[in-house]
């Protein structure tokens, strides 16, 4: 029975821990990493001593690595040239006394979101003048709610358009009119499709029925305060109207009702809830 350590300090742990090692038979090596074990008599005399110098030796090589950046560093900041607050004005006012200094340069803005473009002149092939229809029934009521906010009508001609919408027989709408962001007057092109639309067959037909009159509901969306939204959709009623009877020639009694701020069109939409619509009602 042979005793021993083991010496391989880099490649085993029973070296790395210093351990004696017996061995009974077959050869003498480690049974751990196969080296061949040194005689316990001599490794006595030879402690491992590799493990910690190898610790010391990296320890300060880190160090002396780390004065060394810290010195570059330092000799790098000598170098360069402090500017303070006042050398670099005086350095940009030297620059403008010589009319070298460049502009400024601009931050680019971005662009403001494009408007959606207003709803075009568009008529009804075949007016829908029944009452029974759900929508036809809403704007009725509508229109009899906002009959009292008509600020441009007198008290009179209040009671008889009332009356008008209230007892009609028949009542649908037969155009909308699209207006831009803000605007309350019809675009010259727009004025031209409205009367190009006026002398169509179909409308043609309710023009010459004298008892026919025609209501002309104004809207706004809702982006801005309520009274602001009904004098929009006021004027927008009131500039169709004006053209219908000074560039369409229409002598059939009309009225302009302002509808105010709405989304009843579109809640996502704004422009298409600024617009105008031209309402036939017949008694």
């Amino acid at each position: 029975m042979k005793q021993g350590k083991c010496a391989n300090y880099a490649g085993c742990l029973l070296a790395y821990r210093n351990e004696t090692i017996t061995i009974s038979e077959g050869e003498f090596v480690c049974p751990e990493c196969k080296q061949p074990l040194m005689p316990i008599a001599e490794a006595g005399r030879s402690s491992p001593k590799l493990i910690p110098t190898l610790i010391v030796g990296g320890i300060v090589v880190l160090v002396l690595m780390s004065a060394a950046a810290v010195w570059t560093q330092a000799k790098r900041m000598q170098q360069k040239p402090v500017t303070t607050r006042e050398q670099a004005l005086a350095a940009e006012m030297a620059l403008q006394n010589q009319g070298t200094l460049m502009p400024p340069r601009k931050q680019a803005s971005s662009p403001p979101p494009e408007e959606a473009a207003p709803l075009p002149v568009t008529a009804t092939s075949a007016p829908n003048l029944d009452l029974e229809n759900k929508e036809n029934q809403q704007v009725k009521a509508e229109v009899l709610k906002r009959i009292d906010l008509m600020p441009t009508i007198s008290a009179d001609n209040k009671d008889k358009l009332y009356v008008s919408v209230e007892r009609a027989k028949k009542m649908g709408k037969i155009m909308t009119i699209g207006f831009a962001s803000g605007k309350t007057t019809l675009a010259p092109g727009d004025v031209e499709k409205l009367k190009t639309e006026i002398n169509s067959p179909q409308l043609q037909q309710l023009l010459q029925d004298p008892t026919c009159v025609f209501v002309i509901l104004g809207f706004a969306d809702t982006k801005g305060d309520e009274k602001t939204n009904l004098r929009i959709s006021q004027e927008r009623a009131q500039s169709v109207l004006n053209t219908l009877r000074d560039k369409g020639g229409v002598i059939n009694v009309m009225h302009a009702v302002a509808m105010g701020g709405s989304n009843l069109f579109d809640e996502q939409g704004a422009e298409k809830n600024r617009v105008a619509e031209i309402w036939a009602v017949l008694p």
